[in-house]
């Protein structure tokens, strides 16, 4: 089990390992069968004083012995943070998902220019006085309205 005081919320997060076999879930390789419980209390804000609770479930090609079962739930917590950090801006802001896009190769260049765009704008970003108004829309605007010379100065102090 694991607890955490996290932007205003108590997150309690727990983790129940039952060994399986393929045929019971009917799934190639199964060896594990796990569910992550997480309870969230929220301490303030308009949702003050309401519980969460969520069941999240995975199976494992591998058996999870019980020492284990730490080790695992913090790195499935590590890789929710990766896919709340970058992909979220990039799903959100970037609106990847909504690509249209299904040629590998022009697939793999507009990934790469979106990230380049991402590292640009936290650049930019760490200039700001204001962080709550240095969005990436705000960085957009700011881009057009100096014909993103401003994207150049910021990439020279930048480095890769």
């Amino acid at each position: 089990m694991s607890e955490e005081i996290n932007r205003g919320r108590h997150e309690k997060r727990s983790i129940r390992c039952v060994p399986t076999t393929p045929e019971s879930l009917c799934c190639a390789a199964a060896q594990s069968a796990v569910e992550i419980t997480r309870e969230v209390d929220f301490l303030r804000g308009k949702h003050r004083g309401t519980r969460t609770i969520e069941k999240i479930y995975y199976v494992s090609s591998r058996r999870v012995l019980a020492h284990e079962a730490k080790g695992l739930l913090d790195g499935i917590r590590l890789y929710w943070g990766i896919e709340n950090g970058l992909h979220q801006r990039l799903d959100v802001s970037a609106k990847e998902d909504a690509s249209r896009v299904r040629n590998r190769n022009s697939l793999l260049v507009l990934g790469m220019m979106r990230r380049a765009a991402m590292s640009v704008y936290h650049a930019w970003r760490r200039k700001r006085k204001n962080k709550r108004q240095s969005t990436l829309s705000d960085f957009h605007n700011a881009m057009a309205l100096r014909q993103h010379r401003l994207a150049g100065q910021l990439l020279k102090g930048v480095h890769l």
